[in-house]
Order: structure tokens, then sequence, then C-alpha cells
């Protein structure tokens, strides 16, 4: 089961950053600022759980406090960006008629207020955490690269009338570093 904990977690994220660009748009009102409330809520109700943990030597450690505070901020805006992506396609321009931009952007801004809570875990670690991360950075970086070469064909191969428009594919570049 634990196993299982951060990716039910990864899935509640995107949805929950899906189902903002999808009542955004059929709302018409922009919908990022609920989501980064809620980000930032979670944020500190999560700290202040670890904190009472903490005096039981049950909570996660620091570094991985850390990690899931990424992972809930870079979850949320994937899931937006890739709905929103889905949804209006080359339409996600700020000044297009729907709000999807600034609601990503919002969310964005959001991430930062969030680690602001966290910054006191930044410097505390142990031999463990090195190996952790070393392999955490290899397995992001694997993952760019297998995504970014099928990406590179595509684009120098695929004819011009079956290409997506630039912007699609910029969005969906900084999606794959998200990911990543």
């Amino acid at each position: 089961m634990a196993a299982l904990k951060p990716i039910l977690f990864l899935v509640m994220a995107l949805g929950a950053g899906a189902g903002l660009a999808v009542a955004s748009l059929l709302l018409g009102v922009p919908t990022g600022w609920i989501g980064g409330v809620a980000l930032i809520g979670w944020a500190i109700a999560a700290r202040r759980r670890w904190s009472v943990l903490e005096a039981y030597e049950r909570e996660p450690g620091a570094p991985e406090r850390i990690l899931w505070l990424r992972l809930a901020g870079v979850a949320v805006i994937l899931g937006h960006s890739a709905g929103a992506l889905f949804l209006v396609g080359d339409d996600l321009h700020v000044g297009r008629g729907n709000t999807l931009a600034i609601d990503n952007w919002t969310l964005l801004v959001a991430v930062p207020i969030t680690a602001l809570l966290f910054r006191r875990d930044k410097g505390e670690t142990d031999e463990r955490h090195a190996p952790i991360v070393a392999r955490g950075v290899r397995a992001a970086y694997a993952f760019l690269i297998a995504t970014l070469i099928p990406l590179a064909f595509y684009l120098a191969f695929a004819p011009r009338p079956v290409q997506a428009p630039r912007f699609v594919i910029a969005q969906f570049l900084i999606e794959l570093l998200l990911a990543s």
C-alpha cells in the first residue's frame, strides 16, 4: 500500500488540476486562485500534521516532505496545463476569451508560496538522501530523454500539415519538463 500512496496522490492532484481547467472553461471565470489557495491550504495542513507526527518520530523526513510538496504543486499545474491544452489547444493564449492561461500562471505563483512553508526542511539531510536524490535525478533525465527523442523526430520528419501548431508543441515541451 505504501508504494501506491504516491501514485494515488499524483492521480488525485492531476485530476484536481484538470478539474480546475474544466471548471474554468465551463464557468467562464478564473479558477486558478481556487487551486492556488487549495494548494497553500494543503501545505499548511500537511505541515501541521507532520509537526504533530514529528514528536512520535513517525513523520516523513524533511527531504520527503519537500518531495510531497513539489509533487502536489507540479501535479496540479501539470493536470491543469494538460487539461487546458486538451480542451482549447492553441486558444490557450492570454486574451483568447478564456482564463486558462491566467489560471495556469496563478497556480505557478502558488508553488513558491508553499515552498516558503517548508524552508526549514531544506537543510535537514542524512546519508540516505544522496543516493535517493541521485536515482530520482537519473529517472527524471531518462524520462525527459525518452520523451524528447520521439518529439524531435516528429518535429524533424512529420509533414507540415500534420504538425501541431508551434504553441501547442511549446506547451507540450513545458509539460514534459514538469513531468520529468
